[in-house]
């Protein structure tokens, strides 16, 4: 998934900073924390400054399935039209990292910065597609086996979390992750499923786990997931 160029979001995070304190509020979560629920109602737009969220929703079957990470700054969420003072939400949206700061701005009040703004205009364009793309892509991986679906999963992770060792080549998926976690993105219902993946991903000395954080020791092995 493409990432929205770094000049669209600082100019929306300036944009809200200059509005007044009864527009925008600062919130702070914990990890495993709801920012939104599925289907709930809300009335503001939340704007990602800090910290990482797991976007997911419920199952056919009532399982958890995750859609995507956010670790940069940016928009969260932003459905439905721009008159519509209150909508429902798509998704649960949780924190996934220590804590998570956000801007809250009431929708209307959003939308108002966004018409008298190009910069901005072009900016919530960007953010329907990049959300747009993202599914098609969860779609196109969904349909892999087990093994692939977790390989796919893991080269996400490098190009999200990856912090390379310039002097062998490794890459520390430097986030934890749990297994659970794991097949929650994957669709595979059975954590012990997960576990038996990894750590044959382990034998083969292509990966290490270390206090849930992954190192991947063989990068060329899961380049062939790039997409």
């Amino acid at each position: 998934m493409t990432d929205i160029k770094p000049i669209y979001v600082n100019h929306l995070l300036s944009e809200v900073e200059k509005l007044t304190l009864d527009d925008k509020i600062t919130v702070k979560l914990s990890k495993k924390m709801y920012l939104t629920r599925e289907s709930y109602l809300e009335s503001h737009v939340y704007i990602l400054i800090e910290g990482v969220v797991i976007m997911s929703l419920l199952g056919t079957n009532g399982e958890n399935v995750n859609i995507s990470y956010m670790n940069k700054p940016g928009i969260v969420t932003l459905f439905r039209e721009e008159d519509e003072g209150l909508v429902n939400q798509p998704y649960d949206v949780k924190v996934d990292s220590n804590t998570a700061t956000f801007y809250r701005v009431n929708r209307l009040t959003f939308w108002k910065l966004v018409n008298k703004d190009e910069i901005l205009n072009q900016y919530v364009k960007m953010y329907y597609r990049q959300r747009i793309n993202a599914n098609v892509e969860r779609m196109e991986y969904m349909g892999s086996s087990k093994v692939d679906q977790v390989g796919e999963f893991l080269y996400r992770c490098i190009k999200l979390f990856g912090v390379k060792n310039n002097i062998n080549g490794e890459i520390l998926i430097n986030h934890k992750i749990t297994h659970q976690t794991i097949g929650d993105f994957c669709g595979i219902k059975s954590r012990s499923s997960v576990t038996r993946i990894m750590n044959k991903l382990v034998s083969q000395n292509l990966i290490e786990q270390k206090m849930r954080l992954i190192l991947i020791k063989d990068v060329e092995y899961f380049e062939k997931y790039a997409r």
